[in-house]
């Protein structure tokens, strides 16, 4: 007996040792995903495959009928033998009609079970089809830069995403056109995601579990890290999964939903808020960075102690990204009893302007023309230290502010000696502005951020719709598609994302810029169902002028009244059936786009096809400004302004053609 309990003991010492050594297992395993969060995704491609929404459906039972009743299976057994003899033959018959009778029934009951059953089964291959339409449209519209498919297309990827148990992974999400830029409010998770525990170690002299706790600084120091890679993380995932370009910046704000400790109120600080752009994020190598020296290059906005909740300010508040504000014109907008901004009179629009400012602390000191027809004025922050001159310029534009302006805007800044400039329009801004705004004291406001300031600080809920014929004052960027020709006869004039149908006949894409600035080399690439070459000599440019077909050729270079011109030429009829779209590219010899002046692609063709699109590039060395795309057995022309950083032959490669 005591050589048992000895066993016994023994047996459940070795229990709970194993107990606390898989505590400390499991702690690890923790501690190892939360060091882990950046580079769990690095190796991954983000990419969301639409078609993975079309699960096939097993309709099990439901796709096979039900047999029939047998009539046999009813009725009694025939009379035979001494049956026939001593059984009664009435009896016999009556039990034949009840069996008959029960049959009927049988039959009916199947017919009824088998309409039920024909009808789940349409309702259900109805649904399958429903469910498959609708990410054909979803795919259809993201081809084509709907922002709600954009918006939809970028919360599949994040849901795709797998972080540790603990993390919320919830977030908000919106998409701005004219400037390509997603804004996300992401939820980050709290202190409690970081174990407080160092390690587990069973005591048996009290069969206990004690603890061994982890100094401060460490679970600080992990936090803080954690809230880094998580920043990072969504970032790389939305540029990674945008395979189409749709996307040139994002502005992320990382949230954290707790209690505050000293009042117990729920509150939600902003722990890291950054705005980048892809040729930017495109230059890390996240493999190797450290997140928080990472966040810092970015010029991200980060807290100095997340542990403790302190907070930062947003790059962008998210609710000023208001839905509210939409390209196209609202059907109903003629019962929509809010005033519309674009209705305004110059007056008018300018006291709003002064009055929203003033609403929103400043003091309005002077006010002059502006040369475009907004509003110029020059305003006081009364605030102690952090106040001063500020230079407000107030734009109402139908089609995206060009670059020009926020360049005044800061030339105006440094004249008056102006501690800030905010330039506020009703229409967007390019990519190009909001570089020239980073670093300096400049806020870009966009339509849909003043119809948020304006419902908040000053109680007005207004409209933005351009009337029929607004025109610009001054614009140094593409005007968006008009839905019917200009009625002065000029080229319709796309942006980025837009698409127009065109007539199957001859199709002449040229590129101009200013002779002497830098020299371009305009190239195309013959694609088929795979995005891919199917030879190098699909590779059009010009040492290698014409496609095999010779349905596209290089057009060669021409230089007149200042300018300089190169382009391709493409019969789309004489295109092979499995060619799937043609990219047009161009390269800069030396430089970075940002230093190419006067850049336009104009496209002309037979029929009324006349458009014309400016790619808002910077950085890049490469380009895809425009494609030519097969949809339905129709030609289509997309303008894209899609980069590359690394030249050419990284443009060349993405698309299979061998550049060693």
């Amino acid at each position: 007996m005591a050589a048992d309990e000895r066993e016994r003991r023994r047996l459940y010492s070795e229990s709970r040792t194993a107990e606390v050594a898989a505590m400390n297992d499991q702690l690890a395993v923790t501690l190892s995903e939360l060091d882990g969060v950046l580079a769990a995704t690095i190796d991954v491609d983000n990419f969301f495959d639409l078609d993975s929404l079309k699960v096939p459906v097993d309709l099990g039972r439901l796709a096979v009928p039900e047999p029939f009743p047998q009539e046999s299976m009813f009725l009694p057994e025939a009379r035979r033998g001494m049956s026939r003899i001593l059984g009664s033959a009435a009896r016999h018959e009556e039990q034949v009609r009840a069996g008959q009778e029960r049959y009927r029934q049988a039959l009916a009951d199947h017919a009824e079970r088998e309409r039920g059953r024909v009808a789940r089964l349409a309702a259900a291959e109805a649904e399958v089809r429903q469910r498959d339409e609708s990410v054909e449209r979803l795919r259809c519209d993201l081809q084509a830069g709907v922002p709600a498919a954009v918006v939809a297309y970028i919360d599949l990827v994040l849901n795709a995403s797998l972080y540790p148990e603990q993390f919320p992974q919830q977030w908000r999400l919106a998409y701005v056109p004219e400037s390509r830029q997603v804004v996300i409010e992401y939820e980050l998770p709290g202190l409690g995601v970081v174990p407080t525990v160092k390690a587990y170690r069973y005591v048996k002299a009290s069969d206990s579990v004690s603890e061994t706790s982890r100094p401060q600084t460490q679970i600080k120091a992990q936090y803080a890290s954690v809230v880094a890679q998580c920043a990072l993380r969504v970032v790389d995932e939305i540029f990674e999964a945008d395979r189409l370009g749709h996307i040139e910046s994002v502005v992320l704000n990382g949230m954290v939903s707790t209690n505050d400790p000293a009042t117990g109120r729920e509150i939600r600080p902003c722990l890291v808020t950054l705005r980048t752009t892809r040729a930017t994020f495109g230059e890390l190598d996240l493999r190797r960075v450290d997140p928080a020296a990472c966040l810092r290059h970015l010029g991200a906005g980060v807290s100095q102690s997340p542990s403790e909740l302190a907070p930062v300010r947003p790059v962008l508040e998210f609710d000023m990204v208001d839905p509210r504000f939409v390209e196209e014109t609202d059907v109903l907008g003629g019962l929509d009893q809010r005033p519309n901004l674009m209705d305004m009179t110059p007056t008018e629009f300018e006291g709003l302007i002064q009055n929203l400012f003033a609403r929103m602390g400043l003091e309005s000191r002077q006010t002059r023309a502006s040369r475009d027809g907004g509003v110029d004025c020059v305003a006081y922050d009364p605030r102690p230290i952090m106040g001063g001159k500020v230079v407000i310029q107030a734009k109402r534009y139908k089609n995206t502010v060009g670059v020009s302006a926020v360049r005044d805007l800061f030339g105006t800044l440094q004249n008056e000696g102006a501690s800030k400039g905010i330039l506020v329009t009703t229409s967007g801004y390019g990519q190009a502005s909001y570089d020239f705004a980073a670093g300096k004291p400049i806020e870009l406001l966009t339509g849909a951020n003043l119809l948020y300031l304006l419902q908040e600080h000053a109680g007005i809920e207004a409209r933005i719709e351009a009337p029929q014929g607004w025109r610009d004052a001054a614009a140094d960027a593409p005007p968006l598609l008009d839905e019917t020709p200009s009625a002065d006869g000029q080229p319709e004039q796309l942006r980025p994302g837009q698409n127009v149908s065109l007539d199957g006949g001859e199709l002449n894409v040229a590129v101009d810029w200013a002779t002497g600035s830098h020299d371009l080399d305009v190239s195309a690439l013959v694609l088929g169902a795979d995005g891919k070459v199917r030879s190098d000599r699909d590779f059009i440019f010009y040492n290698q002028p014409t496609s095999p077909d010779g349905a596209v050729a290089h057009a060669g270079k021409t230089t007149s009244g200042g300018n300089t011109s190169d382009g391709v030429t493409m019969q789309l009829g004489r295109l092979d059936g499995s060619i799937d779209r043609v990219v047009i590219a161009i390269s800069v010899d030396g430089a970075r786009f940002a230093n190419v002046t006067r850049l336009r692609v104009n496209v002309t063709g037979s029929g009324s096809v006349s458009y014309t699109f400016t790619p808002a590039a910077t950085v890049e060395t490469a380009l895809i400004c425009a494609e030519v795309y097969r949809r339905n057995e129709q030609w289509r022309l997309r303008a894209v302004g899609q980069g590359y950083s690394d030249g050419l032959a990284g443009l060349a490669r993405d698309f299979g053609v061998d550049v060693s």
